[in-house]
């Protein structure tokens, strides 16, 4: 049984959002994060070598990440609301203790024992090492030399993150597949999806077997928020390690 072919509750009307609106909310995300990143650059002065290079400091990023968000969680909660019954009732984000411990759980198991053993045959396939894999969130780790860049850091990374990127694509991206193709199809493909959007290459396939364990938590418990902790919590797992274990 879909989405689409459950009883409503009362006072609950079949939501008109779709594909559409998450293909909308995708490009809005990227148009938004890329003109604002190239307007923000240029105002403070950074050359097209510096960008390039990296040269730049966390804060830098940190600013790059609301218009991104401005997508990812505005698109959903916006969608929700004036085509549906808002993001709590339709992206079943109403908040309950249950779950949530095990879910956590998956998410540090997930970074450390799936991860490595997904990684293993790309970088076996294409002469990669373990250090290029991680090399994305190395780079952004290391521009965290203070407290306060560490504390951003995790604002970003740990908290803003995993709640923009749950709404999304376990939420409206989801849900909007599972009305058109049915639910197991949907997790699938929303997977699918998170991983490319990150356009790392070699991180791929662990990224959508991680997009596929946060999608399972929230079927599981039917409740978004499993997803959300899983994600937070796998996320926290390479915080620690970058911060302070390497």
């Amino acid at each position: 049984m879909t989405a689409a072919d459950q009883p409503s509750a009362p006072g609950v009307v079949p939501p008109r959002w779709g594909l559409g609106d998450a293909a909308g909310g995708w490009l809005i995300a990227y148009s938004a994060a890329s003109l604002w990143g190239v307007a923000i650059f240029s105002a403070l002065g950074y050359t097209s070598e510096q960008i390039a290079a990296n040269d730049f400091p966390l804060t830098m990023v940190a600013l790059n990440y609301p218009p991104l968000w401005l997508g990812f969680a505005g698109v959903p909660v916006w969608a929700a609301r004036v085509k549906g019954n808002g993001w709590v009732t339709d992206f079943r984000a109403r908040w309950k203790w249950s779950g949530l411990a095990l879910a956590s759980l998956a998410g540090l198991v997930t970074q450390l024992v799936v991860v490595p053993l997904v990684s293993a045959p790309m970088v076996w396939l294409t002469g990669a090492d373990t250090e290029e894999l991680g090399r994305p969130a190395r780079e952004l780790a290391d521009k965290a030399t203070s407290p306060g860049g560490v504390a951003l850091f995790i604002l970003v990374v740990v908290i803003g993150a995993p709640i923009a990127e749950e709404l999304f694509f376990r939420g409206l991206l989801l849900r909007a597949f599972e009305k058109r193709f049915g639910l197991r199809w949907a997790v699938a493909a929303s997977s699918v999806v998170f991983g490319a959007t990150h356009f790392q290459f070699l991180q791929f396939p662990a990224l959508t077997v991680a997009g596929l364990v946060f999608a399972l938590l929230v079927v599981r418990y039917d409740n978004l928020w499993a997803g959300v902790v899983g994600h937070m919590a796998f996320n926290l797992v390479t915080v620690v390690t970058l911060i302070w274990l390497t």
